[in-house]
């Protein structure tokens, strides 16, 4: 039996028992069979049941072979089913029409069973090399080939770059390796949905593609990212053009399905042999490099520089170190006191965040607390800040010291990924502490990140008796409609405003602007970083209600600050 055995053929004859004696041929070589007595109904076979071959009879009522061949070929599915025409028919022009019409074989009536055997076994046989063929080159285009805009992937951009890279140190070229990123891709995917995300990925591949010639790679390496290797003697000056044009050229909006869309992109951009004489390592400074422009505000381009990659290895230190702090629980809260101005006694807490990082101290927050943020660490960890805060809260109105009110700081982030008011009803119930002790601070850009959902939050919590305050205002929006939007108690004035109220007078102008406006809206006004004298005296006589600052206190440990938190050293009302 034939290794084609289990291939189906269809039969197409007006004849009876021509279709019954090709049946009995066939199916005697193991073949299974289906017949038609005439176009009509091999198209409906062929629409139930795609055969492997077609034997086709010419002479038929209605659509002769050549019709039904023509018809079969120009059609996408049943292109590539090989026909086998049966005539009677011994002249050169019958053939030359069937082969025009789309025909691969011929065989002449009458015709001995031997014939037919291996012109189909023959035929079937290439049919299947090809189908093999094209499969493998199927298999090669999913294999290197990005499905969706049609570029190199990242398989076929490292191996490209890997013989560049050969080349170029054969010939003393310049490689340079440019990593593109688009700027906040997620909120086209996330606003617009991923069609639409596609539909742009697609639109900026193709103006990438002006940008380079026809002898650089450009690829998507994944997501919204794009790679492109130059090679050119003055490899620096080019790379530098291309990033330009790249910008230039993302700059138009891209028209969409009913939506036009602007977006940006951050280039970084790697050289060999000076940065680099491996392709992993060129890689990993481009990527770099492209982080360094994102850092520097987007919508740009930096090269790679030695320091960048100190910097790089000393982030990831503290990421890994970071990781292991929320499963070593190495956080801890330290307290800054907030002074009434008329009493100067204190009225409230700050709960600042401190990591006790073994082998290092404790680490200032200003190298962590944008790490959190960036990784998303500070979910898990600003959860555990709400609750460390009522747990300490507990502690104290278990003690002589009794109520104290703590305000906690509360990233952008919490309130779009995680569930701060969960979070936050959740603390205060297992430390059965009322919810008048516990306030949130947030950042004006925090607010800002998701207004609505931000703003039905604070609403709940703020319901419960939970206290909200802005934080650090004077340096974001500042917008007075979004005060009357929020929910909100009190407003704190940045340092910034406050270090020169005493030798400035425009800081002075804006903190006295600042507090009269919250007091028109009936907020309380907090003063941060009060470091002097002098500077309390300007806020006390301009009706400043609170104030924090070393002039008081630096944060201190618990431990420590209990002395402050005695009934004589604090406000009663």
């Amino acid at each position: 039996m034939p290794p084609d055995s289990a291939s189906t053929i269809l039969i197409v004859d007006d004849e009876e028992h021509n279709r019954k004696l090709l049946e009995l041929l066939l199916r005697a070589e193991g073949y299974r069979t289906l017949t038609a007595a005439d176009a009509s109904q091999a198209l409906a076979a062929i629409a139930g049941s795609p055969p492997d071959l077609i034997l086709l009879d010419i002479m038929m009522p209605e659509m002769d072979g050549y019709e039904l061949a023509a018809l079969l070929k120009a059609d996408s599915v049943t292109l590539n089913i090989p026909i086998i025409m049966l005539t009677a028919q011994l002249d050169r022009a019958a053939r030359l029409a069937g082969l025009k019409a789309g025909a691969e074989e011929f065989l002449t009536k009458p015709f001995e069973s031997s014939e037919l055997r291996l012109r189909v076994r023959n035929l079937l046989r290439l049919n299947n090399v090809s189908e093999r063929k094209e499969a493998e080159k199927r298999l090669i285009q999913m294999a290197h080939f990005d499905a969706l805009t049609g570029l190199p992937n990242r398989t076929l951009f490292y191996r490209n770059l890997a013989a560049m890279l050969s080349r170029a140190e054969a010939r003393g070229w310049c490689v340079a390796l440019l990593c593109i990123d688009l700027d906040h891709f997620k909120n086209v995917n996330d606003t617009r949905g991923h069609a639409l995300g596609d539909e742009l990925l697609c639109q900026v591949s193709s103006r990438l593609q002006q940008c380079v010639r026809i002898r650089d790679t450009l690829a998507r390496l994944g997501g919204d990212e794009f790679g492109v290797i130059l090679a050119a003697r003055d490899g620096e000056q080019r790379a530098h053009l291309v990033a330009n044009r790249i910008r230039e050229t993302l700059c138009a909006p891209f028209a969409l399905t009913d939506h036009e869309v602007a977006v940006t992109a951050s280039i970084g951009i790697a050289l060999f042999p000076d940065d680099a004489s491996d392709a992993d390592t060129l890689i990993q400074f481009a990527d770099t490099a492209m982080y360094q422009a994102k850092g520097a505000g987007r919508n740009t381009s930096r090269f790679f520089k030695a320091r960048m990659n100190t910097d790089a290895l000393a982030r990831l230190d503290i990421e890994t170190a970071l990781r292991k702090a929320v499963e070593n629980e190495e956080f801890v809260l330290h307290f800054q006191p907030k002074i009434d101005v008329r009493s100067e006694r204190v009225c409230g807490l700050e709960a600042l965040l401190r990591w006790q990082r073994p082998g290092f101290g404790l680490v200032p927050p200003g190298e962590f607390i944008g790490v959190l943020e960036d990784t998303g660490l500070i979910l898990p960890v600003g959860r555990w800040v709400i609750g460390a805060a009522c747990r300490q809260i507990a502690a104290w109105l278990a003690s002589s010291v009794g109520p104290v009110a703590v305000s906690v700081n509360v990233a952008g982030r919490q309130f779009i990924e995680g569930d701060v008011e969960r979070d936050v009803t959740h603390a205060l119930q297992e430390h059965h502490i009322a919810s008048n002790l516990l306030e949130l601070e947030m950042t004006e850009s925090s607010l800002m990140r998701d207004a609505e959902r931000t703003v039905n939050t604070l609403q709940n919590l703020r319901n419960l008796g939970v206290g909200v305050a802005i934080d650090d205002f004077g340096t974001g929006y500042s917008s007075l409609a979004y005060l009357r939007r929020f929910p909100l108690d009190k407003l704190k004035i940045d340092m910034a405003f406050i270090r020169g109220i005493t030798t400035n007078a425009d800081d002075a102008a804006i903190a006295l602007a600042i507090i009269r406006m919250a007091h028109t809206l009936k907020l309380e006004v907090i003063a941060e970083g009060v470091e002097t004298a002098a500077q309390l005296a300007w806020l006390r006589s301009h009706d400043c209600d609170q104030v924090q600052g070393y002039f008081f206190s630096r944060p201190l440990p618990a431990a420590d600050i209990d002395k402050m938190l005695s009934r004589s050293n604090r406000c009663t009302g």
